[in-house]
């Protein structure tokens, strides 16, 4: 329980400096990401180019991440390589 707690907050420090970001949802390691856009679109890219899946929610700006419990920061890191590498694409600018 430890773990997700450090990683809920080292996730959410890393978080709050993305582009386009609205605010960040939810608690622990169920967490929501609300962006100024719809997010379907780079949910896509994500899939097929970074072979990162994530939730939708019925809020069609927010990205669900429910990592597993036993998460490490070096998988927290991957996942905001990808998500900042993908932000920068021109249609979501």
């Amino acid at each position: 329980m430890q773990n997700a707690l450090d990683i809920s907050d080292y996730f959410q420090d890393k978080a709050k400096d993305l582009p386009h970001l609205k605010t960040i949802k939810g608690r622990g390691l169920m967490l929501g990401l609300e962006f100024d856009f719809p997010i379907s679109e780079l949910r896509k890219t994500l899939i097929y180019e970074h072979h990162i899946f994530t939730g939708g929610a019925k809020n069609p700006n927010v990205i669900r991440v429910l990592p597993p419990l036993t998460v490490k920061r070096e998988h927290i890191d991957l996942f905001f390589v990808a998500l900042e590498q993908v932000l920068q694409e021109d249609k979501f600018n």
